[in-house]
């Protein structure tokens, strides 16, 4: 198995540096097992990715929150990019600390598979080489037209036909639209309102999560980084929320033909404990 010490590196590098400082999150620190599993999980990937000729663009989607009441298996989407070292960086939007904004983000494969590596597999598409050519024009670096595209007030229920809010999982959806829309006409979309009208042209359906009255009056009033005010009347009436999630994206990119093949990387069984290891602090970061 291939080692790439930068891509082992914990540390993140913002796309945008936030104007203010951000809230203090309380750390986490996972046992050593856990953290072996999380530099295992991202070292198979890397060396999967690795051995695919011409990749390299990639879209990848963790576990982290429990969506299993809605039947869903993984919660939050990622570009993988290669970069110019030839290792892989991972290009997302996070909502630290639960407060109601965001950030992009482009750091190590270690930081995507997180805890999560113990528990659920790293589902993997590999869209076409065209969408590929247009999505590495959107991520190469600094990414200007993939800020664009990027709403940091943060909602976990963003509404996916409102500009409003904008939560993870939307925005990996509207900047893979801006690149099939790119690569199939050469067509720029050059906002978020012209890129949701593309996906609702396109048929982009999102999907419908039903949130009881109680838990929905309790984000109400005490969560930052929820928020409704951006659905219809009759979904904040029924609790019946159109959420980008990402079984709706990876079905979306499907029908559209704009994946040529689906990977999983399976999670990583904990090895015992080393005595005397350190664990590494994560701070708390809620998605999508």
């Amino acid at each position: 198995m291939k080692h790439h010490t930068a891509l082992m590196l914990a540390a993140s590098m913002a796309l945008a540096l936030p104007a203010f400082a951000q809230p203090t999150c309380a750390p986490r620190y996972p046992p050593p097992t856990t953290i072996a599993a999380m530099f295992d999980m991202a070292a198979v990937t890397s060396d999967t990715l690795d051995a695919l000729a011409g990749v390299d663009v990639a879209i990848a989607a963790r576990g982290g929150q429990d969506l299993s009441k809605y039947g869903l298996r993984h919660s939050h989407l990622a570009f993988l990019v290669r970069n110019d070292n030839g290792s892989w960086d991972v290009v997302h939007l996070l909502n630290r600390c639960k407060s109601d904004t965001s950030n992009l983000y482009r750091e190590g494969l270690v930081n995507l598979v997180g805890e999560s590596s113990i528990t659920t597999d790293l589902r993997v598409g590999i869209p076409t080489p065209a969408v590929r050519e247009a999505l590495k024009a959107l991520l190469g670096g600094a990414a200007p037209q993939a800020r664009v595209l990027h709403e940091p007030r943060y909602s976990m229920l963003a509404y996916p036909g409102s500009t409003e809010f904008q939560n993870s999982n939307q925005w990996i959806l509207e900047v893979a639209a801006a690149a099939m829309a790119r690569s199939a006409d050469g067509t720029t979309l050059a906002d978020r309102k012209a890129v949701l009208d593309w996906l609702k042209h396109n048929g982009y359906t999102p999907t419908r999560m039903h949130i009881g009255i109680g838990k929905r009056l309790g984000a109400r009033f005490f969560a930052d980084n929820v928020a409704v005010t951006d659905h219809p009347a009759s979904e904040r009436i029924s609790g019946n929320y159109s959420v980008v999630t990402v079984e709706s994206v990876f079905d979306f990119l499907h029908r559209s033909g704009a994946l040529e093949r689906e990977l999983s990387i399976p999670h990583q069984v904990p090895v015992p404990a080393i005595v005397g290891a350190v664990s590494t602090a994560q701070p708390k970061e809620s998605t999508p």
